[in-house]
């Protein structure tokens, strides 16, 4: 009788013990939300440093450059 108890016991407690150390679909579904996450954000980063890398600073534009007058001369100025 004591066996029976024993084994009675321990076949409700462990079942739940074993499926708690197991993830749920969730659970699973979240881990692998956050990894996709994590890849998405590092090749964005990796995106960023290849453009800062390849691209050489250009001169500056000057939109207002047909507008403005030319500059003036020395000799000009001289006189």
């Amino acid at each position: 009788m004591r066996r029976l108890a024993i084994v009675a016991f321990l076949i409700a407690v462990l079942p739940p013990t074993v499926y708690a150390q197991e993830k749920t679909p969730m659970q699973a579904q979240e881990d692998a939300e956050k990894q996709r996450h994590i890849e998405t954000e590092k090749e964005y980063q990796d995106a960023i440093r290849r453009l800062k890398a390849s691209s050489a600073p250009a001169a500056p534009v000057d939109p207002w450059q047909s507008v403005r007058p030319a500059p003036a001369t020395s000799d000009t100025t001289k006189k």
